[in-house]
C-alpha cells in the first residue's frame, strides 16, 4: 500500500539485542512503499551481521567503521533520502503496524502541514510496558500543539516534549532546515525541533503509534542515548541553556509576540528596541523549578545596557535600572541541577539525622528519668522497717546459698 516513498533513516550502534524486533517493525509496516536506510556507526558487537540476514530490497546498509554518534551518522543518512516523506526510528524502538500509513494519510490529507508526531507507549530492556512507572514522561510526550506559538512557548519552559522515533516530515523540511548541530549529543533533537517549529506548526497525532524504550535495570545507563545517568542529565542540561540561549534568534517579531506577549514585562511592547529588552528579560526568567538567573539573560541585559539608547529605554519604560542589573549579578548565576539534587539529598539526610538524634536525646531523657525514679523506689525501700527488720535473714539466706 501506498504511492508516494518513505524514506526511514535509523542510526545503529551496538544495539544486537534489540536491533532486529526494530527491522521487524519497520518492514512490517502496512505502509511498504519505503525506502530502509540503516547506518551503522561503527558498531562492535553483531549488529551488522544481523542487518544483513534481512534480505529485504528496501534496506540499504551503510557501514561507518569508525563511531561519531547520532548526530553525524543521522546527517550521512540524511544525503541518503530519495523519499516524498521522511521518519526516523532508533534501533531500540518499535513502531506499531500501522505508524506510517496513519501519519502518512494525516500530512497528504492536511497539505498545510509539514511534520507530524505522535503519541508514545514506553517499554524497558524486555519490552514490558512501563507506562505506569513513567507517567511523568508519558505526559510529557501527551502534548496536543495547535500552531507554532504553542508549541514554542512549551519548548522555551518545559523542553522537549516530543518522541524521535515518532516523527514523520516531508523531505522539503529536512532539506531546508539541514542537518542536526554536531555540537549537541542529548539535545540534538530539541534543536531540530526549535529550528522547524519557527518555520512550521507541529502537530501530534493523539494516538500511540509506537513504543519507545528506556532502559531502567542495573547497569543500563549508558545503553541509549536518553538514559537519566548523571553525565547524561548534566550534559542535556548543558545543551539545554545553550539551546535556550539562541532560543529567539531567527525568530521573527510577530511570532514572538505571539508566543510570549502575555509573559511581556509590558505587555503594549511594539517596536523593535522594546522586544529586545522583553527578550533580555525572558532570558533572565529561571529554568523549571530552579531560582537563579541564567547566564544567557545577563549576558543580553549587559549587551543592552552598554548601548545609550537601551539604557534609557530600560531605564524609562521598564524602570530597570543600573542598580537593578548590579543586584541580579550579585547573586548566583549558574544553575547545576546535579549539585542542587545531591544538595537536597544531603539536606533530606541531615534532617532525617536531625531528627533521629532528636528522638535519642529524648528517649535517652526518658530513660534517664526512669532510672531515677527506680533509685528513688530502691533507696525509700532501703529505708524502710521492713528492710531492715529482713536483715539478718537475707545475711543467713546468703550463708545458705553458699
Amino acid at each position: 500500500m501506498g504511492k508516494e516513498l518513505v524514506s526511514v533513516l535509523m542510526v545503529n550502534y551496538n544495539h544486537e539485542d534489540t536491533i532486529a524486533e526494530t527491522i521487524e517493525s519497520v518492514l512490517e509496516q502496512s505502509y511498504d512503499n519505503m525506502q530502509f536506510i540503516i547506518v551503522d556507526d561503527g558498531s562492535t558487537d553483531e549488529s551488522c551481521n544481523i542487518i544483513r540476514q534481512y534480505e529485504d530490497k528496501r534496506i540499504e546498509l551503510y557501514e561507518l567503521g569508525k563511531n561519531r554518534h547520532i548526530c553525524y551518522a543521522t546527517n550521512y543518512g540524511f544525503k541518503k533520502v530519495k523519499g516524498k516523506f521522511l521518519a526516523r526510528i532508533d534501533s531500540d524502538d518499535v513502531w506499531y503496524p500501522e505508524k506510517l500509513e496513519k501519519q502518512v494519510e494525516f500530512l497528504k490529507s492536511n497539505p498545510d502541514r509539514k511534520i507530524c508526531f505522535s503519541w508514545v507507549d514506553l517499554i524497558d530492556e524486555n519490552g514490558r510496558n512501563i507506562n505506569e512507572d513513567c507517567k511523568g514522561l508519558q505526559f510529557l510526550f501527551e502534548k496536543k500543539f495547535t500552531g507554532q506559538a504553542d508549541c514554542l512557548h512549551a519548548f522555551y519552559y518545559t523542553g522537549n516534549c516530543l518522541s524521535h522515533p515518532s516523527v514523520l516530515m516531508r523531505t522539503e523540511v529536512m532539506q531546508e532546515t539541514g542537518g542536526f548541530d554536531l555540537g549537541y549529543m542529548q539535545a540534538h533533537d530539541f534543536d531540530y525541533w526549535v529550528r522547524i517549529a519557527k518555520k512550521y506548526p507541529l502537530y501530534v497525532i493523539p494516538e500511540k503509534l509506537l513504543a519507545m524504550r528506556r532502559f531502567v535495570g542495573e547497569e543500563k545507563e549508558n545503553t541509549n542515548n536518553s538514559n537519566l545517568s548523571e553525565t547524561n542529565t548534566v550534559r542535556f542540561f548543558n545543551e539545554y541553556m545553550d539551546i535556550r540561549a539562541h532560543f529567539f534568534d531567527d525568530m521573527d517579531n510577530q511570532l514572538f509576540c505571539e508566543t510570549f506577549r502575555e509573559d511581556f514585562i509590558c505587555k503594549d511592547s511594539v517596536t523593535a528596541e522594546e522586544l529586545e529588552c522583553e527578550k533580555a528579560f525572558l532570558l533572565c526568567r529561571p529554568i523549571h523549578a530552579e531560582t537563579l538567573v541564567p547566564p544567557a539573560g545577563i549576558r543580553r541585559l549587559h549587551e543592552l545596557l552598554r548601548r545609550p539608547e537601551f539604557f534609557r529605554l530600560l531605564e524609562g519604560k521598564y524602570n530597570f535600572t543600573i542598580k537593578d542589573f548590579y543586584e541580579v549579578t550579585g547573586k548566583s548565576l549558574y544553575c547545576n541541577e546535579i549539585i542542587n539534587r545531591k544538595l537536597s539529598k544531603n539536606t533530606e539526610e541531615w534532617t532525617s539525622l536531625k531528627a533521629e538524634e532528636v528522638s535519642l536525646k529524648r528517649q535517652l531523657g526518658e530513660q534517664k528519668t526512669l532510672l531515677e525514679e527506680q533509685r528513688t523506689v530502691i533507696d525509700e525501700y532501703k529505708n524502710s522497717t521492713s528492710w531492715r527488720i529482713t536483715a539478718p535473714l537475707r545475711k543467713i539466706g546468703g550463708i545458705i546459698r553458699k
